[in-house]
């Protein structure tokens, strides 16, 4: 008698689950001329724009959170200020 594993929806959530890519995502905060932009990596358009760094922060913040990113906050000058791991 061989044994058949039967398909069934908790299957199914569970391969579904493990075909999801699993890096994380980075959000890079960058000056702008007047104000202060959240960019994903690999993007060269502005998610948002905003008129403080901390605005900012708060919306990379909460974007990081949902998908278990990482918010690379950079300064004027384009090094790098801070690195926040969610």
């Amino acid at each position: 008698m061989s044994l058949r594993q039967i398909y069934t929806r908790k299957l199914g959530q569970s391969v579904a689950e493990l075909a999801q890519p699993s890096a994380s995502m980075k959000l890079h905060i960058v000056s702008g001329e007047s104000n202060w932009s959240v960019v994903s990596e690999g993007s060269v358009r502005a998610l948002r724009a905003f008129a403080t760094i901390d605005q900012a922060i708060d919306f990379a913040k909460a974007i990081a959170l949902k998908k278990a990113g990482e918010v690379v906050v950079h300064q004027d000058n384009g090094e790098i200020k801070a690195r926040l791991h969610f």
